[in-house]
């Protein structure tokens, strides 16, 4: 996490934007050209707020979650998330040229995300994810891993503790399809992405408290790193969280005593 220094009180000012002469009234927002970086300036003047990339493997709950979620500015104003999910490279060869490109295209631009994820299942991609590890070291792109999907995530949303009344397939390639059906028998419709991100801080826990890897540093099965991202991200989300949190709560007691 980068970490800036207030402005050097010997520099000169800088010019305050005006409102247009309709408004008769000078606002006290800075103007700032990179809007990927976190800032720390005098109080008043801008709120900090993060920018980050996020390469996905999966197209319709990862979506939903970081996307058509995270990713609303009237929802969350703190936060800037671009979410890549390219139907032709979803395998983590592909997700990881794609996360060069927007490195190398984001050296050149003026703004400069402060992270860029890497989001893969493991699935069937054992071989490919253990080649692509040590390249994302070193270009400092995190890689996010679930065993064997991204519903493993969603899963601790809810629950304190690994699933135990789940039958692993003998074909492997088949748990993710599995554990999916699996879901949507325990939970009608299975898990529902915009409403998990609710439970966030929950989440991570459980998470965490249930997360092993194997000797490659990849996790094992119905683990998931997917906590780093999340305690990357929470502080720029938790104020909105908690006051969209509110609103659920007022409604559902309007609607109630209606």
């Amino acid at each position: 996490m980068r970490s800036y220094e207030k402005s050097d009180p010997k520099k000169p000012a800088v010019e305050p934007i005006r409102r247009s002469k309709a408004t008769d009234k000078d606002t006290d927002v800075v103007k700032i050209k990179d809007a990927g970086l976190r800032y720390r300036k005098e109080e008043g003047v801008r709120i900090p707020f993060t920018f980050v990339v996020i390469v996905s493997g999966g197209e319709k709950r990862e979506r939903d979650y970081f996307k058509t979620t995270l990713s609303n500015p009237n929802q969350f104003t703190r936060i800037k998330i671009e979410f890549v999910a390219d139907p032709s490279k979803l395998n983590p060869t592909g997700l990881l040229d794609t996360a060069q490109d927007k490195q190398n295209h984001y050296k050149s631009s003026a703004e400069d995300p402060d992270d860029i994820f890497i989001v893969s299942d493991v699935d069937h991609f054992m071989d490919e994810l253990l080649r692509i590890k040590p390249e994302c070291e070193k270009l400092k792109i995190s890689l996010i891993i679930s065993n064997s999907c991204f519903e493993v995530w969603l899963y601790y949303s809810e629950s304190k503790d690994k699933p135990s009344d789940f039958e692993i397939p003998d074909d492997t390639r088949k748990i993710s399809q599995s554990f999916k059906r699996h879901l949507n028998k325990e939970i009608t419709g299975g898990i529902d992405p915009r409403k998990a991100i609710f439970n966030i801080s929950e989440n991570i826990q459980n998470a965490r408290n249930n997360y092993e890897e194997d000797d490659n540093g990849i996790p094992k099965l119905f683990s998931t790193n997917m906590f780093v991202l999340a305690e990357k991200i929470l502080p720029f989300i938790d104020k909105d969280l908690t006051r969209m949190k509110e609103e659920r709560e007022r409604k559902a007691e309007s609607y109630a005593k209606s």
